[in-house]
């Protein structure tokens, strides 16, 4: 078969029988371009939501209630891709994009909340639990993300 016609034959087929190895960009870690992650809780005067993009750009708000008497304040700040590629793994390591969408007692209604989205390959997954009904992964996530935050230099938006 000739060159030219391998050609037209792979680009029917899709790109099968490429032999080339797939591009960083198609990989399920590069993949994910957000992560975010929101807290809060029934009566709470605060909760929090804090959203790390693959671009470095990290933003964390403090949000108010209204009925606690308490306002919103939103601080930025910077992370390196490696800490941003780190959390992105543990995502997929854990199997977060196969968890439920939500793990929650219905039973309970009051309580602690909270809930990981995160943005692959342009499709958002968002996992919520309350009061800490989500798998030992989820909660793992959590921690990572927790940790990250201390390590963020936020400064506040005026």
């Amino acid at each position: 078969m000739g060159m030219l016609a391998w050609a037209f034959l792979s680009l029917a087929l899709g790109g099968a029988g490429r032999t080339d190895s797939p591009s960083p960009a198609a990989s399920p870690v590069a993949a994910v371009t957000e992560i975010t992650h929101e807290r809060n809780c029934f009566g709470c005067p605060t909760g929090s939501t804090l959203v790390l993009k693959r671009d470095g750009t990290a933003t964390y708000t403090v949000t108010g209630n209204a009925r606690q008497g308490t306002a919103d304040r939103t601080s930025t700040g910077r992370i390196g891709r490696e800490e941003f590629d780190s959390l992105a793994r543990l995502l997929v390591a854990r199997g977060f994009f196969a968890m439920q969408d939500e793990y929650a007692d219905p039973q309970l209604r009051d309580g602690e909340w909270s809930s990981v989205t995160a943005v692959r390959g342009g499709a958002e997954k968002k996992v919520f639990e309350r009061n800490g009904a989500g798998p030992a992964g989820l909660r793992a996530i959590e921690k990572a993300i927790d940790a990250l935050r201390s390590r963020v230099v936020l400064n506040p938006v005026p």
